[in-house]
């Protein structure tokens, strides 16, 4: 008898399961509305070119599951949870087709059982993966994991789900005494000699299948009305939210019509919820609670009241506040300080790392930039120390608030020639110059940097490269106005330095810093400015990989190198560097823990450069920490950023690490180079 060939109360049980299926559809019909009403009040977002980076970015981060398996064992369970999902699709439909028509079944040949052992085989591996999860959250009480009622409730539901289903196989099985899939449906197999060995008799068992059948179909439609009420729905949002990923850079910033907004009376960045985009709010629908954005970001690990986390459940619940599900929307209200506090935005250094650590592509940063972005601009809210680099900016053009001719003090006692000069000598820069050597304010304003452009300086003269460098006419690129959130700022001094570079025909541009790396190829490029844009690390690699440059003098020194945000996870540059340093005789290199995509913010970024840490919480001082791990003697550096927390570390510590960039230690070990 099929579990619905019964009467009850008049009804028969097909008639039950329609209701059931009309009910719980109803339900969650409704709820998904709610939820897409709010979605679709979200500002405009064009994520709809690309298809084939979309394509494979969703094969790869969402049915593969890429992002997760950065935590191997925990990647694992948890896919084994969303595979076992994905296989069961089938065999859910199956059950509630077959309420309707009894004979409806998967069939019994080649294909039908290998789909069947692949049932079996994920209902065991899901319930490994539930056990696994209700493990680290009540034994182990993993800090990054948010200890909840929904998520002890979500994961016994599934171990029932995984355990009704056997039960429903199994139970069958027993009752018909006949296994027509044999070996095929091994765990329903097991199951049912289990329950043949309990001595049940032919009415308990086909009271059994009755009762997991129905029991399983019941949960199936209460987990499904569940999820878009907990965090559970990235069950259904995760796949969009994969789907419209950014394409463009990641560390491009969007550009903000500053002036245009002023005239219009528009809001600047992120104030309430109605200035999100319909990505953030799927951004905010998405997140699955599992704390690896936490777990990754410095200010926290630094004991720092900002969490990426925290940052989204925040927004999410402000969302949901405005946007109830029963009656109508409330008045919009501003998002700080009511539900997210000051101190959490200011506290990011923009490293980027909760956004490479999100297994659904969630990011945090583009929201706290946001918020920024409207503090600064809209309510002038901001910490005090930023008011002096806003002030050298309008003055100077740089944040350092420094006089321009002081640019020039690196390059004292070095033949460096200068853009203007050569033109008012009758060089065409346009076509003699192959590089616009672009030092960058923490490389010309800090006094332990110019060590850093003057050993490039060299090894760029020793290699025989053309260079320039613009002198007094150089000035900041902005990003630090930008990422603080004075967009205006930053597309001043943007478009300064694009008519300076048009008027000497620009066409490559050689870097220290990484930010300004980022910025010129990213950001420029929306502005007009569209240059091929170096960093000094990938030059020198291919200069000493061309033996332009040859590295003969022994350096016999451990060294580990620090990766750099803006180069690093901003855009990818991990091997030259490391190449570098593996080119130099007697050199050892190793690698912190945490190195290359997962690697560690020195806690410049940000803006925070130019903030006052509390002692304790000091991110340098972790990194420090972390790079000692490994016992080098020396700290490889290819930011100049990186290059001053480094150094205020260790003479904070009183260390007797060496800090050196990779353009020093090249000039150092190279052919007729130089000891510093």
């Amino acid at each position: 008898m099929h579990p619905t060939d019964f009467v009850f109360l008049g009804l028969s049980g097909r008639i039950w399961l329609l209701l059931i299926l009309f009910a719980g559809m109803a339900l969650f019909s409704y709820v998904m509305l709610k939820r897409w009403q709010l979605l679709a009040r979200g500002k405009p977002d064009d994520r709809f070119r690309e298809w084939g980076k979309r394509l494979l970015n969703t094969l790869l981060y969402f049915f593969a599951q890429r992002g997760l398996f950065k935590d191997f064992i925990a990647g694992l369970m948890h896919a084994f949870i969303f595979w076992g999902f994905l296989i069961y699709a089938v065999r859910t439909v199956t059950l509630f087709i077959s309420g309707f028509y009894p004979e409806f079944d998967i069939p019994v040949n080649a294909w039908g059982n290998m789909y069947f052992a692949s049932k079996d085989a994920f209902s065991l591996l899901v319930m490994l993966g539930c056990f696994y999860w209700l493990y680290q959250r009540l034994a182990v009480k993993n800090p990054r994991l948010t200890l909840s009622r929904g998520a002890i409730f979500i994961l016994s539901l599934i171990l029932t789900l995984m355990v009704t289903d056997l039960l429903v196989d199994g139970s069958q099985i027993a009752y018909e005494m006949k296994n027509p899939r044999g070996a095929w449906a091994f765990a329903s197999s097991v199951t049912a000699w289990s329950v043949t060995q309990m001595g049940l008799s032919q009415s308990a068992l086909s009271s059994l299948h009755l009762a997991s059948w129905w029991l399983h179909l019941l949960l199936i439609v209460v987990f499904l009305n569940y999820l878009p009420i907990s965090k559970h729905f990235h069950i259904i949002t995760s796949f969009p939210n994969v789907v419209f990923y950014t394409t463009t850079p990641q560390g491009r910033m969007m550009k903000l019509d500053v002036e245009g907004a002023f005239e219009r009376n528009e809001p600047l960045g992120l104030q309430t919820i109605k200035d999100a985009s319909w990505r953030d709010i799927l951004d905010l629908y998405s997140c699955t609670e599992c704390g690896r954005c936490e777990a990754e970001c410095p200010a926290h690990l630094s004991g720092k009241i900002l969490s990426p986390k925290e940052i989204i459940l925040e927004l999410r619940d402000h969302a949901y506040e405005e946007h109830p599900l029963f009656g109508k929307p409330t008045a919009t209200r501003d998002l700080i300080p009511l539900s997210v506090k000051p101190e959490e935005i200011w506290a990011c250094t923009t490293c980027m790392a909760c956004v490479a650590a999100c297994p659904v592509q969630i990011n945090p940063l583009d929201k706290i930039v946001a918020m920024r972005r409207n503090e600064v601009m809209i309510k002038d809210q901001y910490p005090t120390l930023f008011t002096d680099v806003f002030k050298g900016f309008d003055g100077r053009g740089n944040p350092w608030n420094m006089a321009a001719d002081a640019r020039l003090e690196w390059a004292k006692g070095l033949d460096v020639p200068i853009m203007s000069r050569l033109q008012q000598s009758g060089v065409n820069t346009a076509s003699e110059v192959d590089y616009l050597f672009f030092a960058g304010c923490a490389t010309a304003f800090e006094p332990r940097n110019h060590k850093i452009a003057h050993s490039l300086a060299k090894i760029l003269q020793q290699a025989k490269i053309k260079f320039a460098i613009l002198g007094e006419e150089e000035t900041c690129t902005g990003d630090p106005a930008r990422r603080i959130g004075h967009e205006y700022l930053f597309q001043l001094q943007a478009n300064k330095n694009i008519q300076t570079f048009s008027k000497y025909g620009v066409k490559r541009i050689l870097t220290v810093c990484p930010h300004c790396f980022n910025t010129f190829k990213n950001e420029y490029p929306d502005f007009g400015g569209n240059y091929e844009v170096v960093h000094h690390s990938e030059l020198i690699a291919q200069l000493v990989k061309e033996e332009k440059v040859k590295l003969t003098k022994k350096l016999e020194q451990t060294i580990v190198y620090h990766d750099s945000c803006y180069l690093g996870r901003y855009n990818k540059v991990y091997g030259a560097p490391r190449e570098i340093l593996d080119a130099i005789p007697g050199a050892k290199r190793v690698e912190m823990k945490r190195s290359r995509e997962k690697g560690m913010c020195c806690g410049a970024g940000g803006g925070l450069m130019w903030t006052e840490e509390e002692p304790g919480k000091r991110v340098n001082d972790l990194r420090l920490t972390q790079a000692l791990e490994v016992k080098p003697g020396i700290l490889a550096t290819a930011c100049p950023f990186c290059m001053i927390m480094m150094e205020d570390g260790i003479k904070t510590k009183n260390l007797s690490l060496q800090d050196k960039d990779i353009a020093e230690l090249v000039a150092e070990t190279m052919e007729n180079g130089t000891s510093s």
